[in-house]
């Protein structure tokens, strides 16, 4: 609290219906804390009218707070912004007649505007400013996963694909009730929920994809997906087709189900990474069985066109090649980039085409081990379903689809607040890059917080990850992972801090050779 007890307000959200005005704040009363929605008669010099604290410990709302103030308690464990929102979509007018207004005198609006308006504050009320640049770096190296957890104290992590960021406020707060309540137990049934609805819902919105949502499965990450998926669609030594330089776990499942590469360099160009189409076409064969695509692509960042799709998808029909389609940065895409998602390029090609999605990377909760695989037909969910039974798959915790579900549903806000810290990172890297790295090639991402730095130009006594390792103690995640004949081209992750970035650069500009540096 400020002096004298007043509560601290976040920056404050306001839009206007009629003579009412909609305002949330972010609030912290003593050790309380939470949103608050108020509504204002503009009439009346902003005379309050009803107020929503929808406060963790002691959650309640106000009638004529400003009047005869009459305070009704609310359960400190339900979700009161959807049950406020929910009452004043519901009868909106009833409560301000008890705060002494008629709806008459407000000017009209139509259910719609209502809608569009409380949808709004929803939204604002769920999600307070993520203070992307306040990152505590003693504690991230308190951390014990894998990105903070592998290397000594005095490496700056720079590697593997996870944000340093804090939690979006509707997943922390679905966990914390959860604990609370001790609700840790088995998972109901899946078809209760709700999942595979939600993941149907986002597809709908974001990417204007009808999906039936009683084809979906769910897994433990996109991962297993890929594992699973050979199993389904393959025999020993028979080919999968992988577009490197890819995402290690590719080529990791190719070689531990002892299926044969089919690999299709994409091309390096002025302005960045193709697809070859011509090569795929000559590589594939009758015993090809997979195409296994990343799109948008990890590393290099690309999301590829409708043209380029539509090129594998012809290569797809002809050679009769299922499609598994690694779609998890979807969600990861600046501006002037869209996302097709592959099974939307026509009937056909969804009939073949199992697409893996999940909310761990966009909303920064790999540890908590929730994806969902959507098939275009029944014949393929049938195939999966008999070569990767549920239990063989094993089962997925409550609190990886509780925040998946409250990642999907409610936490929008908060991730476009990180991709405007994200897009501001990946242009102040290449600026970096353009000033101190003389000879490093880096193409912009069009998606993903990921740099693919081609670091041949700088001629490094080794790899640039043992170099920048040694020689800086900043950890990137060398080429050589992603597919042979990258072992000069290194991975960086720029999704943490302004600060933390720009010491992580500084010292690896710093460690390169006098020669090297000066150009």
């Amino acid at each position: 609290c400020t002096p004298g007890g007043r509560a601290t307000l976040a920056p404050m959200w306001t839009r206007r219906l009629g003579a009412l005005e909609f305002l949330v704040e972010h609030r912290s009363q003593g050790a309380d804390r939470g949103p608050t929605l108020r509504v204002r008669d503009v009439r009346a010099g902003g005379r309050e009218r009803l107020r929503f604290d929808c406060f963790a410990r002691s959650p309640h709302f106000h009638v004529d707070p400003e009047g005869h103030d009459e305070i009704t308690g609310l359960d400190p464990l339900a979700d009161n912004v959807a049950w406020c929102v929910g009452e004043l979509r519901r009868d909106l007018p009833r409560y301000l007649e008890k705060a002494g207004l008629q709806t008459s005198e407000l000017g009209g609006w139509s259910d719609a505007e209502l809608d569009a308006q409380l949808a709004a504050a929803e939204g604002a009320m769920r999600n307070p400013p993520a203070r992307l640049d306040e990152l505590d770096l003693e504690g991230l190296k308190a951390r014990i996963s894998e990105k903070w957890g592998t290397y000594p104290k005095d490496v700056l992590a720079a590697w593997v694909a996870e944000m340093d960021f804090p939690l979006a406020e509707p997943i922390r707060r679905v966990l914390e009730v959860a604990t609370h309540r001790s609700d840790v137990g088995y998972p109901i049934e899946l078809e209760r929920t709700g999942l595979r609805e939600a993941f149907a819902e986002r597809m709908q919105e974001r990417f204007a994809w009808s999906i039936d949502p009683r084809r979906c499965e769910i897994l433990t990450d996109v991962v297993q997906g890929l594992y699973a998926a050979l199993a389904a669609w393959s025999e020993v030594g028979e080919g999968a087709v992988v577009q490197t330089p890819i995402y290690p776990p590719f080529l990791g499942a190719v070689a531990e189900m002892r299926r044969r590469l089919v690999e299709n360099r994409l091309v390096q160009s002025p302005s960045g990474f193709e697809i070859d189409i011509d090569a795929l076409r000559a590589s594939v064969d009758g015993t090809t069985r997979l195409l296994l695509l990343c799109n948008p692509h990890n590393p290099t960042g690309r999301v590829f066109s409708r043209s380029e799709l539509e090129g594998l998808a012809e290569v797809a029909l002809e050679r009769d090649l299922v499609v598994v389609s690694d779609e998890i940065h979807a969600d990861l895409i600046y501006a002037g980039g869209r996302h097709i998602p592959f099974a939307t390029l026509g009937p056909e090609l969804e009939a073949r085409t199992v697409t893996l999605h999940s909310a761990t990377k966009a909303f920064n909760i790999p540890g908590l081990r929730c994806a969902v695989a959507h098939f275009g037909s029944a014949r393929l969910q049938e195939q999966f379903q008999d070569r990767s039974p549920r239990h063989l798959r094993g089962g997925i915790g409550l609190l990886g689809i509780y925040a998946t579900i409250a990642a999907w549903r409610h936490s929008q806000p908060w991730l476009d607040e990180v991709l405007r810290y994200l897009d501001a990172n990946r242009s102040f890297l290449g600026r970096f890059i353009a000033e101190r790295f003389p000879g490093v090639v880096y193409h912009e991402p069009e998606a993903t917080y990921l740099g693919w730095l081609d670091c041949r130009g700088l001629e490094l006594p080794e790899t640039p990850g043992r170099f920048f390792l040694k020689s800086a103690r900043v950890e990137i995640s060398d080429g050589h992972h992603f597919g042979e004949g990258f072992e000069g081209f290194g991975r960086i992750n720029f999704a943490t801090s302004r600060a933390i970035l720009t010491q992580a650069l500084e010292r690896m500009a710093d460690a390169l050779p006098n020669s090297t540096r000066n150009g």
